[in-house]
Order: structure tokens, then C-alpha cells, then sequence
């Protein structure tokens, strides 16, 4: 029999870690069962899979003019990031200093509303340059999709500047631009919330020919059930998708308020009651947890509920993501690897669970589980390759970069050192 052409083989994958799954996502039990091929092998071809199996099988069926070994190495998806905040100006490491030490005698500016004053200063080149360098650092550890909200303009012109800067951004990794004008409440409509409402409001049209998603805050420090409700129902009128930032820092209706307007993806949760969780799981709504968060904010010692966040969300039914939430103030971590690390340490879920969460789980949470996420037959071939045989170490380690190789659409476009091709 003839064999089929392929642009190009990986193959001797100590482990092949699939994570492949149903395009809806991964729930309960599922979620432990990691599908990983010994000796693996990928064939390549027009930027997609042709074929995953055992390296005798794919180089009985493939002839390529470029073979990959990766012999003594892990081969997995790479990395969707579905939660981060890209676009910002300033930076907030001495708010954070003053915060770890308790040095309450030292009055700084800080928070987001100061991080939306350093953004507005900005120009388009300095945006976009540090902008490009984070997605630099974000394909380097492995992401190839990322999620980018605007939410620091906080004003109709200046949330539609970013959106547009967001929108244009051409990088290895893909970005997928979500409008968040319903952040915080700025201080300059101080006694005029209404009105901020209907900016908002007036804004969605523009907002809806650059975004595929319209953000809110159902939270205690942003928005109300009712609020959220109106902006998303007037996004949804626009053929948007929903994404909810929820119950954050208070229990403010934001679970259930996701599930309401089906959206694709809820964020943070903390305060999410299992009520509010099932009926998201019902909806179909992912739950996106941040770890990163829960780390740098030193949350466990004012919440250590949360510890047993990711379990509760997995008991309800939730399809379940994980993400860095990438931002100067609370996760300030453009590494999904960290994210695995600390969902480990700190929510206590094995490692299977976290490679769904972070692969197929965290694809779905952006509604591009169809075609990344997992490495199967007909999906877009993005792929890492790791400097370590067996996917546990990955999160068992911690600390440093482990990635040797990120393919995209079918191409190497990281590595960390010359390696040969054949």
C-alpha cells in the first residue's frame, strides 16, 4: 500500500499525551482519564493532524520531508489561555510590596482604576510592543491561544482603542480580542451609574464588529446581577458571546447570571454557591479558575474555601478550565505552566485533571474545542514538545521553563535549542 504524504512527522514521544475528549469538554471522572501513547508519533499536514499513534504505525502509513524526533520527550496540545487582561500601561509592583510587607504607613496609587490611568497615557506603540513581547514570553511556555480583554479605558472611545489595538495584533500566538467595559465602575461617573450603563450600552455596536465576546462583572467591587444582565442581553441581541467575570470577591449572583445568558465561560467564582455551579454546568458554561490569583493575592488566608474550588466545580458537572488571568495587579504570570503548578498545590486535583483543564477544557472555554486543545485527526497541529518523558513532571516541577519546542499551525516556531530535523 502507498503511503500518504505529510509536511511532517513527530515521532518517539516518550509520552504522546493526547487529551483528547468530546468537543463539548471534559467532565467528572473523564476528566482522570488522560489517553497517552507510548513511542508516539504525529503526521502534519496543512497546518492540521493527519494522524496520532505509535511511531511504527505512522511511519508505516506517512512519508514526510521533516521528521521531529523527540526521543526521551513528552509531546502534548499546546496551550489555550482562556482569562488575561494583555493590553495595559504601568505596572504595580510597589503596590504589591506594600501589600506582602503590611506597610500600611506607605500610601501608594494602585488597583485598577490606576492601572486605567497609566493605560490611557499610553501610546498605541508602547501597547503594543509590550504586548508583543508578553506573547513572546506566553509561546516560549507553551500557549498558542490566548483570550485578551480590554477593560482598562473604562470609557467608551478609549475601551473601542483597545479593542482595535487588541484586534490587529499579529503573533505566533492567537488572539482572541473580548470587550470588557463593565470592569469596574470608573471614578469619573461617581453618582451617575446609569449613565455609565448606557455608554456601555451605546458602545456595543462598535464593540461587536472587532469582538467575539462581550465581558462583564457580576461582582461585588463591579457590577449588579440586573447591570450585567441588561449589557449581556444587548450583546447577545448582537450575536456576541457571553463571558462573565463572577463572584469574585463577594457572592453577587454571578454563577447564576453566567448560566442565565448561556455564556461560554465563567471566571474566578470564589464565592459561586454549588447552586449557582450546577446551573452553570447545565448551561454549559466552563468554569475558568485562576490559581494564579489565588497565589498572588495570598487569598488562602482570607478564603480557604477556595482551596476546595476546583472540586466543588467538577462535583457540579462544570466542564472546568484553568487560566493565568494575566494582568499587572492580581496575576501578573504569562505562564501556563505555573497555573498547572499551583492548580496542583493549591486546589489539589491530579494531573491528568489539569492537562484537560488547561488543553480541551480551556479551548472550549473560548468555543474552539472543534479544532484545538487536543491532538487528534483534523485538528489545527499546535504542539509542544518538552524537555521532560512524562507529562506528571511537568507540574511536578516548578520554577522553570520546561517547553523545548512549540509547533503551530504545522510549524516550529519556538525552541529553546537547536534541535535537528531529517
Amino acid at each position: 500500500m502507498a503511503k500518504r504524504n505529510a509536511d511532517r512527522l513527530v515521532v518517539h514521544a516518550a509520552e504522546l499525551a493526547t487529551c483528547s475528549g468530546p468537543r463539548e469538554g471534559l467532565t467528572g471522572e473523564a476528566l482522570a482519564r488522560l489517553h497517552v501513547v507510548r513511542d508516539g508519533a504525529v503526521a502534519i499536514g496543512g497546518g492540521r493532524i493527519l494522524a496520532v499513534g505509535t511511531t511504527e504505525r505512522i511511519r508505516d502509513e506517512f512519508d514526510a520531508p521533516r521528521t521531529l524526533d523527540a526521543r526521551g520527550r513528552l509531546v502534548t496540545p499546546a496551550f489555550a489561555d482562556p482569562h488575561s487582561h494583555l493590553l495595559y500601561g504601568g505596572t504595580r509592583h510597589e503596590e504589591y510590596e506594600a501589600k506582602v510587607t503590611g506597610r500600611t504607613n506607605v500610601r501608594l496609587a494602585g488597583g485598577i482604576r490606576y492601572t486605567m490611568s497609566k493605560t490611557r497615557e499610553a501610546s498605541d506603540e508602547a501597547l503594543t510592543a509590550q504586548a508583543m513581547a508578553d506573547l513572546d514570553i506566553m509561546l516560549a511556555h507553551g500557549t498558542t491561544l490566548l483570550e485578551a480583554k480590554t477593560g482598562y479605558g473604562l470609557e467608551r472611545e478609549q475601551e473601542l482603542w483597545l479593542l482595535c489595538l487588541i484586534a490587529v495584533l499579529k503573533h505566533m500566538v492567537e488572539v482572541v480580542p473580548i470587550f470588557l467595559l463593565l470592569h469596574v465602575f470608573p471614578e469619573e461617573y461617581k453618582g451617575r451609574r446609569r449613565a455609565y450603563l448606557y455608554m456601555a450600552l451605546a458602545a456595543l455596536s462598535e464593540a461587536a464588529k472587532l469582538a467575539r465576546y462581550c465581558d462583564v462583572t457580576c461582582d461585588p467591587i463591579g457590577f449588579t446581577y440586573d447591570e450585567c444582565l441588561e449589557v449581556g442581553e444587548a450583546a447577545r441581541a448582537l450575536n456576541m458571546r457571553i463571558r462573565v467575570h463572577a463572584d469574585q470577591m463577594g457572592e453577587a449572583r454571578g454563577a447564576a447570571l453566567a448560566a442565565r445568558l448561556r455564556a461560554s465561560g465563567a471566571d474566578h467564582l470564589d464565592y459561586a454557591t454549588d447552586d449557582g455551579l450546577a446551573a452553570m454546568a447545565k448551561a454549559g458554561t466552563v468554569a475558568t479558575l485562576l490559581p494564579g490569583v489565588t497565589l498572588h493575592l495570598m487569598e488562602l488566608e482570607e478564603k480557604p474555601f477556595v482551596k476546595d474550588l476546583a472540586k466543588r466545580a467538577i462535583a457540579a458537572g462544570c466542564v472546568v478550565a484553568l487560566s493565568t488571568d494575566y494582568n499587572p495587579g492580581s496575576c501578573p504570570t504569562q505562564s501556563m505552566q505555573m497555573v498547572m503548578q499551583l492548580a496542583a498545590r493549591l486546589f489539589r486535583i491530579g494531573y491528568a485533571e489539569i492537562w484537560h483543564m488547561c488543553t480541551l477544557n480551556a479551548a472550549r472555554a473560548l468555543d474552539c474545542a472543534h479544532e484545538r486543545g487536543s491532538l487528534e485527526p483534523g485538528k489545527r497541529a499546535d504542539l509542544v514538545v518538552w524537555s521532560v518523558p512524562a507529562h506528571g513532571m511537568v507540574i511536578n516541577r516548578f520554577g522553570v521553563n520546561l517547553v523545548e519546542a512549540v509547533i503551530a499551525n504545522g510549524n516550529i516556531v519556538h525552541s529553546s535549542k537547536e534541535k535537528e530535523e531529517t
